[in-house]
């Protein structure tokens, strides 16, 4: 079934955003789906969403690539797009959630973590147990270092 959702999804032009959401999810633990992940969010167009998710699948692949010098292209390719999907829509949970847990977990050699503090200030005062992500965004905060005992137990 979920290979239908896919070919229908690429031959249409236009991303479901569940589906794109479910591969996020393989995707960060798995090559492939990362790869899957980028492609199906490459013609994103204006959607500061769909470019958020183009942006962390570009992360995934530098996480879970081996060489270096690609893994620091990826990453700043990552960033920038994170940055411009924030840009676009400020006040979307989804889109801070995956610049923070990117720049929350990026090596300090990229020189990316700048919005660390403002996303995670803006994330805990956004909280939305309704959201689609809740369970991946609760999941990642209530392991994070970056926030405090008492931060993680008003999740």
């Amino acid at each position: 079934m979920l290979w239908i959702t896919m070919c229908a999804v690429l031959f249409s032009g236009c991303t479901d955003i569940n589906t794109v959401r479910n591969v996020y999810r393989l995707a960060v633990e798995q090559y492939s789906k990362a790869d899957e992940l980028v492609k199906i969010t490459e013609n994103h167009g204006n959607n500061g969403t769909l470019i958020a998710y183009y942006g962390t699948g570009k992360a995934l692949q530098a996480k879970h690539g081996w060489n270096p010098a690609s893994r620091f292209v990826l990453g700043k390719e990552a960033a920038g797009l994170l940055n411009k999907a924030v840009a676009s829509v400020p006040q979307n949970l989804e889109v801070r959630f995956l610049r923070f847990s990117f720049e929350s977990r990026a090596p300090a050699i990229l020189a990316i973590t700048s919005h660390t503090e403002e996303d995670k200030v803006w994330i805990m005062s956004h909280l939305d147990k309704k959201h689609p992500m809740w369970d991946v965004i609760k999941a990642f905060l209530k392991n994070c270092d970056l926030l405090s005992e008492q931060e993680k137990r008003v999740l």
